[in-house]
């Protein structure tokens, strides 16, 4: 039977498409009765089938009471599924009353009584009858109020709030206007709002144990009361906490109410707040990361030397404006010095024995000293040193943070300079005549000399400047220079030999050693006894005059073999001397290194 009525409607559906405006044999009309009369079908209507028990089939929203709450949901979601039947998928229509049914089969399986189900059926038809057949824009009325589609949410936040300004550490009324759309009274309503120690949910303190309030009665739309007459508000004083961030954050309340049928129920209302919250802090309630940094440190003394001990002092400063930081813990950690597991060591070591220094706390946006002593290797070379800062600490609110910084602190290292006994041959000369001064200069400390050069600060002799340039350390420079006779020593024949040499920085310094050069007026000649000279030795006769030449050029030959036997002897010593002072520099750097070792 049910067949033929489906043949009869799509029948009348032809016709009714070829002839606009007419009306078939059963009143339905292309304007929207066929909608209207789909709705009023149910699965078990037969227009042509008079049953026994006179029973009126036609109304086929009523499920008895008889049945189970299981069974009256199985048969309203038939009812409510079979309704689009002759519905076009793919039109507009279809669509929307597939929504309101999605809507509705969840809202029927939380509901707890036959009744509820019986209403939410008739209720959910007359949403599906407004999309299927509009009103005309000539008639109906718009009095009727719209009911929410989930059967939880018959309350509702009512009206237009202004939503509320909540500023960090301030106090704020938070105003929640509940109203009933449902058509019956509920009563007994418990509204809670929903805690939490998360800023994000709730941006409050909370100071009390118990946020409940209760509302006696909240009118249906069946009183007849206006939206306006049937809402009730409800009040909470609260403090706004004091790391909150800036932005909206909602806020949630637990209703619990009884429905007309006696049944609990509970619904969920959300409202909003506007926070002006604490600068660093944000929208998501997440602080921004407090940095603790170094400004600047200082030593005592200022200049560090290879193998004494200083003060250091490191400035600190918390830069965040939104948080202090506390219990706070700075490892100082210098940089290590050597090439292999074996000789590695630190290049500073803390006197007292820990490196480790807490600060109990640095305010918001604060400043902190801290202060450590600490010994540098006796063998480190002249250059900065690394050293590092490694900081732990925490925020207001417990949660644990780390940094790491450092700074450069200079080393000097003192410079062992000595030179070798200063060799001056001549150490007599006459006014006009030269000499030549020799000696070497030893770099026996562990920085290199540069720029080394040599002069002489006397008033008898000029001359003498050498450079000698830079100088490793270990290494050893040469000196061979000649000076010249200006005017005659009146003194004791002392002539200052100044050595200056820089470091790695351009500092300049100067050493002085002395050396013994006299200097004697130039021994004038007697023209007369020139002139004399060659008459002798002819008056003499040939034997006279080449005994003389003889003895003279033999005198001449003994002073030129002194003289050379002479040098050779000053340049073995000179040797000997150097070689000497060579053995005891390596002896001194292996008795240093035996020292580190």
């Amino acid at each position: 039977m049910k067949r033929r009525i489906i043949k009869g409607i799509a029948a009348a559906l032809c016709i009714a498409v070829m002839m606009p405006g007419a009306v078939s044999a059963s009143g339905i009309s292309t304007s929207g009765g066929l909608y209207n009369k789909l709705a009023e079908l149910g699965p078990d209507s037969d227009e042509d089938n008079n049953d026994d028990d006179g029973d009126d089939d036609n109304n086929d929203s009523l499920i008895t009471s008889t049945k189970t709450l299981e069974e009256a949901k199985a048969d309203a979601k038939k009812i409510l599924r079979d309704y689009k039947i002759f519905l076009d998928p793919d039109e507009e229509e279809a669509k929307e009353i597939n929504k309101i049914l999605g809507e509705a089969f969840e809202a029927i399986d939380k509901l707890s009584t036959v009744e509820g189900v019986d209403d939410y059926v008739e209720k959910t038809k007359e949403e599906m009858r407004a999309v299927t057949n509009p009103p005309s824009d000539d008639k109906g009325d718009d009095n009727e109020e719209e009911i929410p589609a989930d059967a939880d949410h018959f309350l509702m936040v009512g009206g237009s709030w202004v939503t509320p300004t909540a500023s960090a550490g301030k106090e704020i009324s938070i105003v929640l206007p509940v109203v009933n759309m449902g058509k019956t009274m509920v009563t007994d309503a418990v509204v809670t709002p929903v805690l939490s120690t998360s800023t994000t949910e709730w941006p409050f303190e909370i100071t009390n144990s118990n946020y409940s309030q209760t509302i006696a009665d909240l009118p249906g739309t069946d009183s007849g009361m206006s939206d306006m007459d049937r809402r009730r508000e409800l009040t909470w004083n609260l403090r706004t906490r004091s790391d909150v961030g800036s932005g909206y954050q909602k806020i949630s309340f637990e209703v619990r109410y009884r429905a007309s049928d006696g049944s609990s129920q509970e619904a969920t209302l959300d409202t909003y707040v506007q926070l002006n919250g604490t600068a660093g802090v944000g929208a998501d309630g997440q602080s921004s990361v407090p940095r603790v940094i170094v400004t600047g440190f200082e030593t005592n003394p200022e200049t560090v030397h290879a193998g004494e001990s200083f003060m250091l002092t490191l400035h600190l400063k918390n830069t965040s404006t939104a948080t202090s930081v506390s219990n706070m813990i700075f490892e100082i950690l210098a940089a290590v010095e050597g090439k292999d597991e074996d000789t590695t060591y630190a290049a500073f070591l803390p006197t007292a024995g820990s490196s480790t220094i807490f600060v109990n706390r640095i305010e918001k946006n604060g400043t902190k000293d801290i202060e450590i002593e600490l010994e540098a290797k006796a063998d480190l070379s002249q250059k900065p040193y690394a050293v590092d800062v490694n900081m732990s600490y925490e925020d207001e609110h417990v949660n644990s943070y780390t940094n790491k910084t450092s700074v450069s602190i200079p080393v000097k290292q003192e410079a062992r300079v000595d030179i070798s006994e200063p060799e001056v041959m001549p150490a007599s000369i006459e006014v006009g005549s030269e000499s030549n001064i020799m000696f070497n200069i030893y770099n026996m400390g562990k920085t290199k000399l540069y720029n080394v050069q040599v002069k002489l600060e006397s008033d008898t002799v000029s001359g003498g400047d050498s450079f000698v340039g830079n100088i490793d350390s270990g290494a050893t420079g040469s000196v061979d220079m000649y000076v010249t006779g200006q005017s005659a020593t009146m003194d004791d024949g002392t002539v200052k030999l100044l050595i200056s040499y820089e470091d790695e920085t351009g500092e300049a310094t100067v050493i002085e050693r002395s050396i013994s050069l006299f200097v004697n007026e130039a021994m004038a000649r007697d023209p007369m006894m020139d002139d004399m000279m060659p008459d002798q030795m002819e008056g003499d006769g040939g034997t006279g005059g080449g005994t003389s030449r003889y003895v003279l050029i033999g005198a001449g030959v003994l002073i030129l073999a002194a003289v050379g036997v002479l040098l050779i002897v000053l340049r073995r010593r000179k040797k000997r001397e150097q070689k000497r002072l060579e053995e005891d520099l390596m002896d001194l750097e292996e008795g240093a290194d035996d020292e580190n070792s």
